[in-house]
This record gives C-alpha cells, sequence and structure tokens, in this order.
C-alpha cells in the first residue's frame, strides 16, 4: 500500500472535501499547500502536485485529440466516475481511443480478475479492451523495421 500513498502524496493529489450543507459528513476542507507539506515531510522529497496535470492533461479543457493507444472506461456504479471522460460526439483522440461505458461497474472492475458473478457489460469491456490492445500491438509489429 506504501507505493500508492506516495503516488497519491507526489502526483496524483485527490482534493476532497466535505460540507454538511450538501453531504452528510463534517465539514473538512482540503488544505493544499498543508496536504503538500505534510506529505514532503512524510516522504522526504519535493512533491509533484502538478505533474499529473501537465504530463497527462485531462483538466482545464485539456484536449487528448492528438493522443493515442488510451483506453478510456467509466463504471455507471462507480462514484469516481464524475471525474471520467464522458462520452463524445466526436472521437476523444486521433487515433483509436476507445471510450467504454460499463452500465453495471464499479470502480476498475473490468481490470480486476474473472469473477462468475461479473455483469455482461464489465465481460464486453474487457473484450473491448483486450481488441483495442491487440489492434495496438499487431499495428506496432506492421511497421517494426529490423536495424
Amino acid at each position: 500500500m506504501e507505493a500508492w500513498e506516495f503516488q497519491a502524496c507526489m502526483e496524483l493529489i485527490l482534493p476532497i472535501s466535505s460540507d454538511p450543507t450538501v453531504d452528510m459528513f463534517p465539514e473538512d476542507k482540503f488544505d493544499f499547500k498543508k496536504y503538500v507539506a505534510e506529505c514532503e515531510k512524510r516522504w522526504n522529497t519535493t512533491a509533484r502536485p502538478y505533474w499529473l496535470k501537465y504530463s497527462l492533461g485531462g483538466v482545464d479543457g485539456f484536449d487528448y485529440y492528438s493522443a493515442s493507444n488510451i483506453v478510456f472506461t467509466n463504471g455507471k456504479l462507480d462514484p469516481w466516475a464524475a471525474g471520467g471522460v464522458d462520452i463524445q460526439t466526436r472521437p476523444i483522440c486521433q487515433l483509436d481511443c476507445p471510450n467504454i461505458v460499463i452500465a453495471d461497474g464499479a470502480h476498475h472492475l473490468d481490470l480486476r480478475s474473472a469473477n462468475p458473478a461479473d455483469p455482461q457489460s464489465v465481460l464486453d469491456a474487457r473484450s473491448e479492451e483486450v481488441n483495442a490492445i491487440s489492434r495496438w500491438i499487431s499495428k506496432d509489429q506492421s511497421i517494426r523495421v529490423d536495424l
């Protein structure tokens, strides 16, 4: 678990707050500066709180159009889905970037091991993901040049 805690502290900061006027939890305002300072103290290194934003985009109107070989998945039962990439009417990116909505899926259920209880929408998503990755591998192998 320490690897995730390090990454969540240093690169994938999730600013979670609560407000009793709109949810059932006591007030807890996210303090970005305090969070980063605590992370740097715990891990004895410099945090990169904007690394995700500037390396991968996805916020502030970031356009994935020049990206390729990304599978975007969102489970409709996933509380994190609100932060995901929505299905769009135009292609998300120039090259092969499937965007899969999983009706009966929750947080990365499609990436877990198969289970007899998996709903059909998860099975279908896994199949689409395998097909996309197979396309990418085939395309890469077809353009390789022996040196």
